[in-house]
């Protein structure tokens, strides 16, 4: 069964508390057979705390793997279409590691992942 998620579309969904004019956008839908449809998605509007940034903040994230349901219990309603940001890096970097057995896909929501990106990003060590 085809996915109703298309490369382009700009969602609303479930965000953290004080992200809500952040939006997911849909880079690309992959199958696997063993995990079903794969929607890889683009988060802009978040607020990360990120040593690595100039600002030491993070607006977007440019690359997540999730399963289509984690989707399906994230978005709210598609609010329109965009041109999407260049994803090749993260996406080729994602498959290499998947494809070895080394990588997996996000089955929480997104703002979990969103949540799970800024912990990861701060710890010490």
């Amino acid at each position: 069964m085809a996915s109703k998620y298309k490369s382009g579309q700009v969602w609303t969904y479930h965000t953290r508390e004080g992200e809500q004019e952040s939006r997911l956008v849909i880079l690309h839908v992959d199958s696997d057979p063993k995990l079903g449809t794969i929607v890889h998605a683009y988060i802009d509007g978040v607020s990360i705390k990120n040593p690595h940034a100039p600002s030491g903040v993070a607006t977007e994230i440019g690359h997540l793997p999730f399963g289509e349901e984690a989707i399906d219990r994230s978005v709210v309603q598609q609010v329109g279409t965009r041109q999407i940001p260049d994803f090749k890096e993260g996406y080729d970097t994602w498959r290499a590691a998947f494809d070895s057995g080394q990588g997996g896909i996000f089955t929480i929501t997104a703002a979990e992942a969103v949540e799970c990106m800024e912990q990861a990003l701060n710890q010490a060590g």
